[in-house]
């Protein structure tokens, strides 16, 4: 009896030092990837700083030029025959006019 009790903990034991070793290896790899990315992008303006607010409800609106749907109230937009049309971008815009 008492040698199944002295087997149940060394078992359980050495179920959790196998535990933690994995998890070790596993933050180990997933940190050795997140710095391989990092290194790889350089940080954008909008990271690098405070965030952003981005609006996050509105209307959308087809861009004139590349058709990509946008915020009205993030999109550029331009007076074209009396009537309001919206771009995506500045590059956007340029590209149309």
């Amino acid at each position: 009896m008492i040698r199944a009790i002295l087997y149940a903990v060394i078992t359980i034991f050495a179920l959790a030092f196998l535990r933690m070793v994995m998890a070790l290896i596993t933050k180990g790899m997933g940190d050795l990837f997140k710095e391989e990315t990092a290194s790889q992008q350089p940080p954008s303006p909008a990271t690098a700083g405070a965030r952003q607010s981005v609006p996050t409800a509105g209307e959308l609106k087809a861009c004139r030029t590349c058709g990509t749907y946008t915020l009205t109230s993030a999109a550029i937009s331009a007076e074209e025959k009396g009537t309001k049309v919206y771009f995506c971008s500045k590059a956007c815009r340029e590209k149309h006019a």
